[in-house]
């Protein structure tokens, strides 16, 4: 009886077998696809209170988003200026009370979306 034994890795090629080649990676695409696009709410920081009739929103992205934009208690979507290198709305006229904040933008062609900020305002 004829027993046939595993090939060894240097016989490979000889018995035919073909291996294949791990596809190259190009460590600067890999490491920016992998980057998680983020927008945030600076400020007002969590929880805390605002104190005056007139509010200026700091809001970040990473990387910079080509535009951001900010809702309050679930409203209407207002677009945010960029000025030193973050995104900034000022909010007039509100009264006092418990408010959430949620941020949306576009990050290289993606929508982005913020976690929710709460805050309160006392007048």
């Amino acid at each position: 009886m004829l027993t046939l034994k595993p090939a060894k890795t240097s016989d490979k090629k000889s018995a035919g077998i073909k291996t294949a080649k791990k596809p190259a990676v190009n460590k600067k695409t890999a490491s920016k696809s992998k980057a998680k696009k983020t927008v945030y709410i600076d400020f007002p920081k969590a929880n805390s209170q605002v104190y005056c009739g007139h509010y200026c929103f700091r809001l970040g992205s990473l990387p910079s988003a080509d535009w951001v934009r900010i809702s309050i208690n679930g409203g209407a979507w207002h677009d945010c200026r960029n000025a030193n290198g973050y995104w900034w709305f000022d909010w007039w006229n509100f009264e006092t009370g418990k408010f959430f904040a949620n941020a949306i933008a576009i990050i290289d062609g993606e929508e982005v979306k913020s976690s929710t900020r709460k805050f309160k305002v006392i007048l």
